[in-house]
């Protein structure tokens, strides 16, 4: 039997993150193809998210999900690196 990914789409709860109630299917699909780095801390009470991970992603994905945020200043970094590399200095 195939599981279904939406399975606990409906589930609601408070977001530590957003200040305010939101629905899983919010957390397991937000603006990326991973769901959000936070989902196993704040859905471990009501139900398996973590086998309900298992299931739906492999382990690469699970590792990408379960991998401790970027450093701010590496990331400050990289998008000034970005911004020099797509300014033409000739302007």
């Amino acid at each position: 039997m195939e599981c279904d990914i939406s399975e606990h789409d409906e589930r609601a709860r408070r977001c530590p993150m957003l200040g305010h109630e939101i629905n899983f299917k919010y957390c397991r699909s937000p603006a990326s193809a991973l769901p959000c780095r936070k989902i196993l801390d704040c859905w471990w009470l009501l139900f398996d998210v973590e086998d309900f991970l298992r299931r739906h992603f492999d382990e690469a994905e699970l590792q990408a999900i379960l991998a401790p945020p970027r450093d701010k200043a590496a990331t400050i970094w990289d998008l000034i690196e970005k911004a020099r590399g797509t300014c033409d200095p000739t302007d």
